[in-house]
């Protein structure tokens, strides 16, 4: 069976599908936003960068990091956040759910050809190892900085 579509602009504008994504849209941008002030205020704002608000669903504050260290700093503070977002969610918030989901780079096409990489190809790639390493150090709490920071360490003098 064929699916009816709008024929104007005017239809679909005023069609249900584009009404209810506009307003999770406007509900995810003052959720970002409250996201934004609660972190100003524990003093988490490094993290903001970080951490993303996905959706408030079943009384769970769903949260997208980039890093498990990250999602553990987070977690400390779990019941502030969610003290913070109750007055605006939709429905009574009880747990706070991290989902980590690393920001990659993306991979590099090898040709048969070329199967070994330069050794400056090897060199650039342990310096990015080096500082994404002290950039998580940065973000963590002791005893993590001090391993992550040794482990950095390590990796420059190989």
């Amino acid at each position: 069976m064929a699916r009816n579509r709008p024929r104007t602009t005017q239809q679909l504008i005023a069609g249900q599908q584009l009404r209810r994504f506009a307003d999770f849209t406007d509900q995810h941008r003052r959720w970002q936003q409250l996201l934004q002030s609660c972190f100003l205020k524990l003093q988490l704002e490094p993290l903001l960068e970080h951490c993303e608000v996905l959706n408030i669903r079943a009384h769970n504050l769903i949260l997208q990091v980039s890093s498990g260290a990250i999602a553990q700093r987070i977690k400390t503070h779990q019941a502030r956040i969610i003290t913070h977002f109750q007055p605006e969610a939709t429905v009574e918030l009880e747990r706070l759910e991290i989902r980590i989901r690393p920001a990659h780079k993306p991979a590099t096409l090898r040709t048969a050809t070329a199967s070994a990489e330069p050794a400056t190809e090897r060199v650039r790639e342990e310096q990015d190892a080096v500082s994404r390493l002290r950039e998580q150090a940065a973000l963590c709490d002791e005893p993590l900085r001090t391993q992550l920071l040794a482990l950095a360490q390590k990796y420059e003098d190989n």
